[in-house]
């Protein structure tokens, strides 16, 4: 072979395992990146494909995590909530104001309809560690909540997050399942 054809060889044979490098590229994550309010658009089960609904979804429910540059916060809520105006509130007996408190936070299928946390974070890499200090689900307190973004840019983020399963039946299977969200900067 003449020198240009070896060139060419070796120029073709480059270029495919430079794209592979530039496709598995690793996100890095700047504190500035994330300072501000993000609203989460598509939650997806990854194993399965499937849509998660609730609090989750943009469809279905409304969530905000907003950013300084040492804390976050989310707050989530089911759309549709029922709402009770104070005046009829206040007509209700002690036991009823209860039930009513209640339905504000679980619905009747005991499914969460309203949810917040808040607490500090750092970022490491292409992963945003979050550990609540404070929420509704005080199981959360403490843990460590690891989003692995995968694409960021100044108005969206896409990260991973491993959840636990839900379907009791596939738990022994799959205790975990890896979810993608699917975030726009509204601020």
């Amino acid at each position: 072979m003449t020198n240009a054809r070896w060139f060419i060889a070796a120029v073709l044979l480059a270029l495919p395992l430079t794209g592979a490098t530039l496709a598995t590229a690793q996100v890095t994550v700047t504190v500035e990146d994330l300072i501000g309010t993000w609203e989460l658009v598509s939650t997806k089960d990854l194993q399965t494909a499937a849509a998660v609904y609730g609090m989750n979804d943009a469809s279905t429910g409304i969530q905000w995590m907003q950013f300084t540059r040492s804390h976050w916060m989310d707050v989530a809520m089911a759309r549709g909530r029922n709402i009770i105006n104070p005046a009829d509130f206040a007509k209700l007996s002690p036991e009823e104001k209860v039930k009513t408190n209640y339905a504000r936070i679980w619905n009747e299928k005991n499914e969460q309809i309203f949810g917040a946390r808040a607490g500090t974070y750092y970022v490491e890499g292409n992963k945003i560690h979050q550990t609540p200090t404070m929420a509704l689900q005080t199981a959360v307190i403490g843990v460590d909540r690891v989003l692995k973004v995968t694409r960021l840019d100044k108005s969206t983020m896409i990260a991973e997050i491993e959840f636990p399963a839900l379907n009791p039946a596939t738990i022994a299977l799959n205790p975990t399942t890896i979810r993608e969200l699917t975030y726009r900067r509204i601020e």
